[in-house]
Order: structure tokens, then C-alpha cells, then sequence
């Protein structure tokens, strides 16, 4: 327990930022705080940008963030890396790769031995390799072309890759695509290029439109995130063997059938017992609990504000809290998950307003 120097409680918090793309007077970053003794929001700060800043992630003391491209100008758009400490963002390098946006990336390693940026165009079907050298962004120095469609003749009628990361067992790069119902994986050389690995395409089901896919602390449960069809499945995973153990819906489909939803977001908690899913058009934080085996059974779901699109996860203190911005509500807002009668989840009635927040991240230092 912490004390101020009159002997009083002090607040303990954590930091994170929102990007938010609003309008002209208000897209930006925000930055807060979370109390993580009763969920308490706190604004703090708020950072100009040029454009729409779309997804951020850490690496080591740096924040990277994506722009989207506004103007269709080869210098809009683009990533940038900024050294983040307190509450500030200080730029501290770019690459806008041709006016390319991206909506997901990540790096190979922490600030120490990462050397490049992964990033896909949902836009272009497109995945990106920047390189770093001393701790900046340098350059793009590959770029791999999907192709292909899927079941749906609009939402599918490219790759649409969405999110990308690495396997937690094999040194393989691994990109989700929306478009083509995969999960599609990649040998990265040393120079950038990119391999597609098609013995070990993970197909799922055609018009499920898969958009995330997350590992377990262990590494042997895969949970991939259908945003299209509203799902989850479950895998058994061992260097690149994937078994389907599970599907189930993201919430419960039976109360409203006729409902118009897409999944949004799935996280595990700190200790993989429980996974959250946030639901556009249900408008729903959802729980499960994670099974001895790693599959899931719904438990309940608390009502979000319009469109939750993304959250974070904070366990501090014995307490957990669960972040959500939703982007028509305009708003980030917190929940309690207590375990009372097997885990629920509950409103705190904290919240800030933020003109579309599309991407939470945390702060590499606390306030």
C-alpha cells in the first residue's frame, strides 16, 4: 500500500492512451490513468496528431502508431515511434512506406534485440517489413502481396489481412486474414523477405472472417476471434499443429436471432482462467471461463455503450479491471471482474469521453 508524504493513502495507478480519430478538433491522443484500487478513469493529457492515429503497441520504452491515410498523399498515413515516458509522447522516428495504413503491427523482439516492424494493409492486402536500426524506424525494406477472396462477395472479396504476430514455440511470423478465412504463416529471413509457409495454412470455416487470433501463457491453446460470424475457436496447439477442440458464440445468439453483430476483441485475463470478448451490435462485454482442457463456457455479459472495439486488462492490487472503448459511444469506460459466484463482471460507472476511440494501449512507464 502506498502513502503520500502526509501519511495519507495514495492513489495507485497505471497509465494508458487512447487514439482516437474524431474530427478535425478533436482526433488525437488521450492519455489516462486507471485507479486500480476501484476502476477510477482520469484524464490527463491530450496530443495533437497529424491524422487518424490507428493501432499502437509497445516495444521496450517506445509506442509505435499507425496512421491512416487521409488525403491518399504518399506522405500521409504510415507508422511512427515515439519514446514514451510520464505522460509524454515524444516523436522519435517514421516511415510512411508510400501513404500505406496500417490497422495492426507488431516488432520481433523488445527495445534491446528488436530489428524490425511487422505491419499488415487490410486496405492493400499487404504485409510490410520496417526496418530498425539504433531503436528507430528506418526504412521498409519488404513487402508481401495476399491474394485470393472469400464466401462473402463484399466483406471477403480480398485478403484483408488483420492482425500479425509470432508463434510462441517456432520463429514464425503469423497473419490473419478476414478475407481469406486463414491464418496464413511466414519464414522471415534476415533481410526481410518473406516466405509463405502453404503446408501449414490454418483454414477455418468459409465466411467466418477471422480477426485475431491469441495464445495462452503456455503456448498450447490458440483462441481465434471470427469477426464476421460472431465465434470462437479453441485449439490445441504444439509447433504448428492445430487442434480444433471448440467453437462457440461470442454471445448468446439465442436472445436476439435476428441480431446484426461482428466480434470485436477477445483477451485473456492474467492467469488464463477467464476470457473477455467485446461484441458491435450486442454492445457486450462478454465472460468466459477457460476450462482445465482451455475451452470455454459462457458465464454472462454486462452492456456496453455503442460499438465497443477494443479494451485492455489490468490485475493490480487483488483487483482486475477491464477497459473498453467504444467508438460510436464515444467513450472508454471500466468494469470490474470479481469472483463471486464463479467470476461476473461488473459496471463501475467510471468513464471518459473520447470523440471515436478506436485502440487502447498502455503506458511502457506508469505515471
Amino acid at each position: 500500500m502506498a502513502f503520500n508524504l502526509f501519511g495519507g493513502k495514495r492513489r495507485i495507478t497505471k497509465g494508458f492512451f487512447a487514439n482516437s480519430l474524431g474530427n478535425k478538433q478533436t482526433r488525437g491522443i488521450y492519455t489516462f490513468q486507471i485507479d486500480v484500487e476501484n476502476g477510477e478513469l482520469i484524464f490527463k493529457k491530450y496530443f495533437v496528431t497529424p491524422t487518424d492515429p490507428w493501432y499502437a503497441f509497445n516495444y521496450g520504452r517506445f509506442s509505435c502508431v499507425t496512421y491512416r491515410n487521409r488525403t491518399g498523399s504518399v506522405d500521409d498515413g504510415g507508422i511512427c515511434s515515439y519514446a514514451a515516458t510520464a505522460e509524454t509522447l515524444a516523436l522519435a522516428s517514421r516511415v510512411t512506406d508510400k501513404g500505406k495504413t496500417y490497422i495492426h503491427a507488431c516488432a520481433n523482439g523488445d527495445v534491446e534485440t528488436a530489428n524490425k516492424v511487422f505491419c499488415v494493409d487490410y486496405f492493400n492486402s499487404e504485409i510490410s517489413v520496417i526496418s530498425i536500426e539504433k531503436k528507430k524506424l528506418l526504412k521498409c525494406i519488404s513487402h508481401f502481396k495476399l491474394n485470393g477472396n472469400g464466401k462473402d462477395p463484399i466483406k471477403q472479396a480480398q485478403p484483408y489481412p488483420t492482425y500479425v504476430g509470432f508463434l510462441p514455440d517456432e520463429n514464425k511470423l503469423y497473419v490473419v486474414c478476414l478475407g481469406l478465412d486463414q491464418v496464413c504463416f511466414f519464414d522471415v529471413s534476415e533481410d526481410g523477405t518473406l516466405t509463405l509457409d502453404n503446408v501449414h495454412t490454418l483454414q477455418l470455416e468459409p465466411g467466418c472472417g477471422p480477426k485475431k487470433m491469441i495464445f495462452n501463457q503456455k503456448g498450447n491453446r490458440a483462441y481465434v476471434m471470427n469477426e464476421l460470424n460472431s465465434t470462437i475457436c479453441v485449439y490445441k496447439y504444439d509447433h504448428l499443429n492445430f487442434e480444433l477442440i471448440q467453437t462457440i458464440d461470442s454471445y448468446p445468439k439465442e436472445d436476439d436471432p435476428e441480431l446484426v453483430n461482428s466480434l470485436s476483441d477477445i483477451k485473456l485475463n492474467s492467469d488464463d482462467s477467464h476470457l473477455y470478448a467485446i461484441n458491435k451490435g450486442h454492445d457486450s462485454l462478454v465472460l468466459f471461463e477457460v476450462n482445465e482442457d482451455g475451452t470455454l463456457t459462457y458465464i454472462d455479459f454486462e452492456d456496453t455503450s455503442y460499438d465497443p472495439v477494443d479494451m485492455l486488462v489490468y490485475n493490480e492490487e487483488g483487483n482486475e479491471w477491464i477497459v473498453v472503448a467504444c467508438q460510436k459511444g464515444g467513450i472508454v469506460e471500466s468494469y470490474r471482474f470479481g469472483k463471486e459466484k464463479g467470476g461476473q463482471v461488473y459496471e463501475t460507472e467510471y468513464c471518459c469521453m473520447v470523440n471515436e476511440p478506436i485502440c487502447l494501449t498502455p503506458f511502457v512507464n506508469n505515471f
